[in-house]
C-alpha cells in the first residue's frame, strides 16, 4: 500500500459486484457510470467459477472501458466482491525478515481454514500494529478470470482488491468500529480498532428475515471484541443496504444496543478506493 500510494494512480477505478459493474476516473471529473449485469452473469465464490457467463460479463466490460487513445495499456484499479475473496486476520508475535519467510508461514497458518489450495492462491498481506496481519487471498484463476476482459480491452488491473477493504477509507480513522457489508446471500464482518483490522469474518445468509439474521450474526462479532480489547465496540457502520439502510441502521441499533449508520454511496468500494487516493478526506466524520 505505501509503495502504490508513492506511485501516480491508475487512470480508471471499476468496482464488480454480482449484479453491476461500476466505473470511475481517478482524476477529475470522477463522475461514476455503472453497467447491470443480467441475473446469472457473476456468482461471487472462493471455490468456484465466479463469471457464469463470460461473454456478457465482457460485453459489459466493453461499454464502460472508454476508447483508446492509442497510448497503450492504461492502468486500472479492479474491486471485487467481498465474497471472491478469503479475508482473514493472523496473530504474529514477529514476521520473519525475509520474504520467502514471511509467505512460508503466512500458507502454514491458512493452509488448513481456507478452503482451497493456499499455495497457488493469489495472496496478499499487510503487516498492521499489533502484530496483527491482514491476508487476502483467492485462487489465482478466479483473479485471472476477472481480469481477462479488462486486459482485453487495453487495460492493465495494476491493483486488484475486494470491497470491504477498499471502503475502509470511509471510516473514521479512530475509535473502535464494525463494518457490516451486505452481498448476495453474504455478510461481510470487519471490527477495527483506530484503523487496525482486528477481525474479519464471512457469514452466509439463509433466513427468510435476513435482518435479523445479521443482527444474531454481528452480535458474537461484538461480543469477541469486547472480550479482546475490554470495551464494546462504539459504532456499526452498515454497507450494501441500498434504499433500506436507514431502517436496518435503526433496527440493529436498538437490537445490538449499538449507534449505528447506513453509508450510502452507491459503490462503497470504489468510493473508499478514491477517497484514498485524497488521504486528508474522509467521507465519515470521526
Amino acid at each position: 500500500m505505501p509503495r502504490f500510494l508513492e506511485d501516480p494512480p491508475p487512470e480508471f477505478a471499476f468496482e464488480v459486484t454480482a449484479s453491476s459493474i461500476a466505473l470511475s476516473r481517478t482524476r477529475s471529473p470522477a463522475a461514476e457510470h455503472e453497467v447491470a449485469l443480467p441475473p446469472g452473469v457473476l456468482a461471487p465464490s472462493p471455490v468456484r467459477e465466479n463469471i457464469l457467463d463470460a461473454v456478457a460479463f465482457a460485453a459489459a466490460v466493453r461499454k464502460l472501458v472508454p476508447a483508446t487513445t492509442g497510448r497503450g495499456r492504461r492502468g486500472a484499479a479492479l474491486i471485487l466482491p467481498d465474497n471472491s475473496v478469503r479475508i482473514a486476520v493472523l496473530d504474529f508475535e514477529a514476521l520473519p525478515e525475509k520474504e520467502e519467510e514471511r509467505l512460508a508461514l503466512i500458507h502454514f497458518r491458512l493452509r488448513k481454514t481456507v478452503p482451497f489450495d493456499v499455495d497457488g492462491a493469489a495472496l496478499s498481506y499487510y503487516p498492521q500494529a499489533g502484530g496483527k496481519v491482514l491476508v487476502v487471498l483467492a485462487p489465482s484463476e478466479i483473479v485471472a478470470h476477472y481480469e481477462a476482459p479488462f486486459r482485453v480491452a487495453g487495460l492493465h488491473p495494476g491493483l486488484v482488491t475486494v470491497s470491504s477493504l477498499a471502503m475502509l477509507e470511509l471510516l473514521p480513522a479512530r475509535g473502535s468500529l464494525v463494518l457490516a457489508h451486505l452481498g448476495p446471500g453474504t455478510l461481510t464482518v470487519l471490527g477495527l480498532n483506530d484503523g487496525v483490522v482486528t477481525i474479519a469474518r464471512s457469514l452466509e445468509l439463509t433466513s427468510a428475515d435476513p435482518v435479523a439474521e445479521i443482527s444474531a450474526d454481528i452480535y458474537p462479532t461484538l461480543a469477541f471484541i469486547e472480550d479482546q480489547s475490554g470495551s464494546r465496540p462504539e459504532r456499526l457502520f452498515l454497507a450494501g443496504f441500498g434504499s433500506d439502510g436507514p431502517r436496518v441502521a435503526s433496527r440493529l441499533s436498538e437490537e445490538l444496543d449499538l449507534a449505528a449508520e447506513a453509508m450510502h454511496e452507491p459503490h462503497p468500494g470504489l468510493a473508499g478506493y478514491l477517497a484514498s487516493l485524497n488521504p486528508h478526506k474522509r467521507a465519515v466524520a470521526a
